[in-house]
């Protein structure tokens, strides 16, 4: 197996014919209630907002078709500063298919993982958020690819898989 940098090394690992990537800038998740998202993330997580781009009041062009959408389709958005990292939540209009994301077993599904002091101190404060499901309690890894990694998963009131992770020892 390769070895590869740590996160924060600058130096990024390259092979020819590849994308030379320099950072990870952030991961975006749709969501079906922007305030209430970022709501859950700031007083959850301590989140903290970095800019919001609420959606037009006029018949402008978003720039949808960018992500291969129709052209009236519309959005409003908020990047949030979470752990050293960003995450971008996105509202759509008109909304299409589900309000909830697919299952973690499906094309499509997914899920974000934060590191976190304490699995089950991070599950005891998410347990008083309405609508918050826990999914299952922490498990720690001994033997295998991850040894020393204690993780469980929460779903975010509007449905999105939320894995709770704490590495202990020089693993990670």
């Amino acid at each position: 197996m390769e070895q590869t940098p740590h996160a924060g090394d600058p130096t990024p690992v390259t092979r020819p014919g590849t994308v030379a990537v320099r950072a990870f800038d952030h991961v975006g998740m749709s969501v079906p209630d922007l305030d209430t998202a970022v709501d859950f993330f700031v007083r959850g997580f301590g989140a903290r907002p970095q800019f919001r781009m609420d959606r037009p009041t006029d018949d402008a062009v978003m720039g949808a078709e960018r992500l291969g959408l129709a052209s009236h389709v519309q959005f409003a958005l908020a990047m949030l500063e979470l752990g050293g990292s960003r995450i971008e939540l996105l509202q759509w209009w008109p909304a299409r298919g589900s309000s909830t994301p697919p299952d973690a077993d499906l094309a499509g599904g997914s899920h974000v993982a934060l590191d976190v002091a304490d699995v089950a101190a991070a599950l005891k404060v998410l347990r008083s958020f309405e609508g918050v499901e826990v999914v299952g309690e922490p498990v720690t890894f001994a033997p295998g690819a991850t040894p020393g990694l204690t993780n469980a998963f929460v779903r975010t009131p509007w449905g999105a898989l939320i894995e709770l992770v704490t590495w202990q020892g020089a693993g990670h």
